[in-house]
């Protein structure tokens, strides 16, 4: 009986040794992780992009044009951006449409917002050249039929 409590009582302490000697290999370990880091994060920071991909543009219902209640601007769209339109929640079975543009040559709609069940999706579109636009968004389907809103979009080089 005594010798299982001293077997017992050394795999204890064997595997507190372990531990231990894990958790102190691992701090040596994050800390040169930790230290490499900002150098490749700082030389990969030159620009606004990561890697070849623009970040999206979000557009909310808060920038729609005044007069239909908007109060705040459209931020910036540069030639390439990729545009997303984020109404909110979209209901199950409901579909957010972007209106045949005023000037397609300037902004070209890529995808419908919808809610399939099992996957929401945002409305978006890319700006492809230098202008100015008005897209409207609507959502039907599902027993909802809702007006979004209008919203002008300035294209700049």
């Amino acid at each position: 009986m005594k010798n299982r409590l001293v077997v017992a009582g050394v795999a204890v302490l064997a595997l507190a040794g372990l531990v231990i000697a894990g958790c102190s290999s691992d701090k040596k370990d994050s800390a040169s992780t930790t230290t490499a880091a900002p150098t490749t994060t700082a030389k990969a920071s030159t620009s606004s992009t990561v890697g070849n991909v623009l970040p999206p543009i979000i557009i909310t219902p808060q920038m729609a044009n005044a007069n239909e209640g908007g109060t705040q601007p459209v931020p910036p769209i540069k030639v390439g951006d990729t545009v997303v339109f984020n109404m909110g929640a979209i209901a199950k079975g409901v579909t957010v449409s972007i209106a045949p543009n005023t000037n397609p040559s300037v902004f070209e709609v890529t995808s419908k917002g919808s809610n399939d069940g099992t996957v929401s999706m945002n409305a978006g579109g890319k700006a492809i050249a230098v202008g100015t636009t008005q897209v409207s968004l609507g959502a039907g389907g599902a027993g909802v039929e809702n007006f979004l809103g209008t919203y002008t979009l300035v294209i700049t080089k």
